[in-house]
């Protein structure tokens, strides 16, 4: 499962635009080509008190829907169940 970089000031209920392009950079700073059904995981770094703990959320690669390409999303991640969560929080 990739781990892909992405802003999530982009969420929007379970939907989490990933990129204005057909690629995403992961977490070694690679551009992976994005395609429908792709299972990835994608990350905010975030410091949480002075530590690392970045925001994550898992889910599967969706083409972006009509309103959200409006704003130039071509790609999103439907988030699973999990929602949310800083990587503190998996056990």
């Amino acid at each position: 499962m990739s781990r892909l970089h992405a802003d999530f000031n982009g969420l929007f209920g379970d939907l989490l635009c990933l990129s204005h392009a057909d690629t995403c950079e992961d977490e070694y700073g690679n551009e992976v080509p994005l395609h429908e059904g792709m299972q990835a995981t994608a990350f905010e770094p975030d410091i949480d008190g002075g530590q690392p703990d970045d925001l994550i959320a898992s889910g599967i690669v969706v083409r972006s829907p009509d309103w959200l390409q409006c704003n130039g999303s071509r790609w999103a991640l439907r988030i699973d169940k999990n929602g949310v969560r800083h990587q503190s929080e998996i056990t």
